[in-house]
């Protein structure tokens, strides 16, 4: 069942109720207030009636010329009686009286007890006549007599009657004029609900990038499509970021093969020359050849250490929390630095100390990389500078700039990509996990690196880390002063 088909199945049943309680409503206060009209007619004809049965029964003397006519009399085909407390009818007034009136017991015509007058229904005398509403009252001036008026209800239930065919009719109409209006109202109303349920099956069918259309409908459709597209949004970059780290895994698994079978080939070569030894034909002396042996083991161990390394800071571990002065770690890496170059001219500018919280290695290790790849990737005897210092009031900011060829756009946007080499004016011999560690240990941090290129040449590395509390409250105190 469609939600439009039930909105307006159970809106039909709000109103059928609503009506019918409206209906018995009108037709209690309507049916009582009739009666009560009727029972005043019937009041207001007892005294003359009453005044004229007694005459006419001579008990009491009749007024001097011809019998004048009540001043009300009752409708024709109505009843009046007087009776005796014997319960016979002494006399009945002619004019109002239609043989087969109402259907009275003797208990019915007694004089009221305590009340000076009884109204009731009753049946007819003869089969399948009118209900009768009746009146009995005790007669003035003679004890133990009761007078009888009562009327027809012919007209008080055809009343009725009309009442309840017009406010069916009328709720019938009105059922019907309002279930087509709402119809027409949820049609519409619902449309924008339609227009999303389609545009989800085209979503469904595998077009992530298909939207719907969350600007035209009332609020919460509105609000609804906007979910929708937000939601969208979020799955369409959940899958591009599967289908990129997919695709980064199957490059990082094929980068690894060949990283490894180059040393892996090459230990292999040098081992079956030693094999052959110096009668197999081979020219290459056994030093040698174990010296290739132990430099292509190194090169790998190198590599399955960087991976390693890689592999537990992906795991995020709970790094060592202490502090680190980042002046001191960048000094040091600046010594090893110049001590495998020592024709370069590297600088350290550190005006005041930076202290922040996690591993000194780490950290060390993140510097003494990025210094690595600027000894590596520029020209010899080209200078390297390097500064620590502090950035607003709560960064610590460490930057390393050589002066060679800077960095393309493509290199730019894939510094930090594991065993990215394709930055040819840039290449030596390098796995390309360098700065992939950097950035694993500055993330560990909770810092970040950035990679751009120095006005007047040559390319920069920018690390930046949260000082220490300490730090941050004197840098603030500083910056208020």
């Amino acid at each position: 069942m469609s939600l439009r088909l039930r909105l307006s199945l159970s809106l039909a049943a709000l109103l059928v109720v609503g009506l019918a309680a409206f209906g018995a409503a009108t037709y209690s206060f309507y049916a009582p207030s009739q009666l009560s009209q009727l029972d005043a007619q019937l009041r207001s004809s007892v005294e003359p009636i009453a005044d004229r049965l007694e005459q006419q029964a001579k008990l009491e003397p009749a007024p001097s010329g011809p019998l004048p006519p009540p001043s009300v009399v009752l409708a024709p085909g109505s009843y009046a009686a007087l009776v005796s407390p014997s319960g016979a009818v002494m006399r009945s007034d002619e004019i109002v009286f239609e043989a087969g009136g109402p259907s009275l017991s003797a208990a019915q015509l007694r004089p009221p007890a305590g009340k000076a007058e009884r109204f009731f229904s009753t049946a007819s005398v003869k089969a399948g006549g009118p209900t009768w509403r009746v009146l009995v009252t005790a007669a003035s001036g003679v004890p133990g007599y009761v007078v009888v008026v009562a009327e027809p209800m012919t007209g008080l239930d055809t009343a009725l009657h009309r009442l309840v065919l017009v406010e069916t009719a009328a709720a019938v109409i009105l059922l019907a004029l309002l279930l087509a209006a709402a119809w027409l109202i949820l049609r519409r109303g619902l449309r924008p609900l339609e227009r999303i349920a389609h545009d989800s099956q085209a979503i469904a069918a595998g077009d992530l990038s298909h939207r719907v259309e969350a600007d035209r409908g009332p609020t919460e459709v509105i609000e609804l499509g906007v979910a929708l597209n937000t939601m969208l949004a979020e799955i369409e970059r959940s899958f591009a970021e599967r289908v990129e780290a997919e695709a980064g895994l199957r490059r990082f698994l094929a980068d690894v093969s060949h990283e490894l079978r180059t040393p892996l080939t090459s230990i292999q070569g040098f081992a079956e020359l030693l094999r052959l030894g110096p009668g197999g034909g081979a020219a290459t002396e056994p030093a040698l050849a174990a010296r290739r042996i132990e430099a292509e083991a190194g090169r790998m161990k190198r590599l399955v250490d960087d991976l390693l390394l890689l592999a537990r800071l992906d795991q995020q571990p709970q790094a060592v929390r202490e502090e680190v002065e980042l002046t001191v770690v960048a000094a040091d890496a600046c010594t090893a630095a110049a001590a495998v170059a020592p024709d370069r001219r590297i600088s350290l500018e550190a005006p005041e100390p930076v202290v922040v919280l996690g591993d000194a290695g780490h950290l060390g290790r993140a510097v003494a990389n990025l210094l690595t790849n600027a000894l590596r990737h520029t020209p010899p005897r080209s200078p390297i500078e390097v500064s620590v210092t502090r950035h607003g009031g709560d960064e610590a900011m460490v930057s390393i700039r050589d002066h060679g060829g800077g960095l393309d756009p493509d290199a730019l946007a894939h510094a930090f990509e594991r065993f990215w080499t394709a930055d040819r004016s840039r290449a030596g011999e390098s796995s390309g996990l360098g700065r992939s560690i950097v950035a694993a240990i500055v993330a560990e941090h909770g810092g970040t690196v950035e990679a751009d290129n120095a006005e007047g040449g040559g390319a920069r590395f920018t690390i930046r880390l949260p000082l220490a509390g300490d730090q941050q409250s004197t840098a603030a105190s500083r910056q208020t002063g």
